[in-house]
């Protein structure tokens, strides 16, 4: 019998995440799961994801006895309504995350950067749920334990704490690996050295773009502002119907960085300057969209929504990895 494991709305309807189901095929395998658990489960199918054995697939693949078939429904798919349902504010749960962000950056550079791990830390897992709905394995506690190596090194060193986190994020998650035996194939290692660099690197450029090494001491502020909007109006356009000319990629990006220029305009800054940064920070939103799908479905897509509580964070941390080093060249 495959193997067949369900998540979010199909658990729910099915009151189970696992169960075995005799089948050849994937096919079969799903037909059979619909007849079991009624027409809504075979709605929710309907829009779902397959995954075997960590692998996208298709209805004709075939199956065997030690197969795992993986449904996973998108956090929001289909026909997208006009108004916003509960669960469609689950998606805004990034934009929470960076409101503490910015409570955080109020307080003292001990909590700063405390708040930042704490939010790498959540990031993490959230991936690490997503690298679990394919079957793989992910090391959360390792990314984690690179944020705070990362924040350490930039508090202590400055700027060249940034290229120091580097070389923590490699002999860190090699010496996870090198504890953990589960975790040194190249499939487990790889993106979880990716993640690690990127939380690391994302850590150390937040602590140091708000540190005496910062070219502006509302370098943090304006990046806060920038990347709120530019996520929140996303999101909001993503759970819309469709506006023609108007997607949520587009509305991210360019919100980005005219957030950039009004906190700049507000704070009496260099507007040129915030107008290069907040470019740079809305490509990095873009581009994060990419890598977050490569990360959470194992392909690159810009016309999907990822799956994952704080998928919209993906942009932007990659924001926050480059942030440092664009303000200390452009202001």
């Amino acid at each position: 019998m495959a193997k067949l494991r369900l998540f979010a709305s199909l658990r729910e309807i099915a009151g189970t995440a696992r169960i075995d189901i005799p089948a050849a095929t994937v096919g079969g395998v799903i037909d059979t799961a619909n007849e079991k658990f009624g027409p809504d489960f075979e709605r929710g199918v309907e829009t779902s994801r397959v995954w075997v054995n960590g692998e996208e697939a298709t209805l004709e693949d075939s199956v065997v006895d030690s197969d795992e078939v993986v449904l996973l429904p998108p956090v929001s798919g289909g026909s997208q309504p006009a108004t916003l349902a509960a669960v469609d504010l689950v998606g805004f749960l990034p934009v929470v995350v960076l409101v503490v962000a910015v409570l955080a950056n109020t307080q003292s550079q001990a909590i700063w950067a405390a708040a930042l791990v704490a939010i790498a830390a959540g990031w993490a897992l959230d991936l690490s749920a997503a690298f679990a709905s394919r079957g793989r394995l992910f090391a959360p506690l390792a990314i984690t334990t690179t944020a705070a190596a990362g924040a350490l090194s930039a508090h202590i060193l400055g700027g060249a704490g940034y290229g120091l986190t580097m070389v923590l994020a490699v002999a860190i998650v090699l010496g996870w690996a090198v504890a953990f035996a589960d975790y040194r194939a190249v499939e487990v290692y790889a993106p979880t050295l990716l993640v690690g660099l990127l939380a690391g690197l994302a850590t150390a450029s937040m602590v140091l773009s708000r540190s005496s090494f910062s070219p502006d001491d509302r370098a943090v502020d304006v990046f806060l502002f920038a990347v709120i909007v530019g996520v929140l109006l996303g999101a909001l356009v993503a759970r819309l119907p469709a506006i023609p000319f108007l997607d949520p990629l587009s509305t991210t990006a360019i919100t980005a960085v005219l957030a950039s220029l009004a906190a700049a305009a507000f704070w009496d800054l260099d507007a040129v300057g915030y107008l290069l940064v907040g470019l740079g920070v809305a490509v990095a939103l873009v581009a994060g969209h990419g890598l977050s799908s490569m990360l959470r479905t194992g392909r690159v897509t810009l016309t999907e929504r990822s799956p994952g509580i704080l998928s919209s964070l993906d942009g932007v941390v990659l924001a926050a990895v480059i942030y440092y080093p664009l303000i200390r060249v452009i202001l």
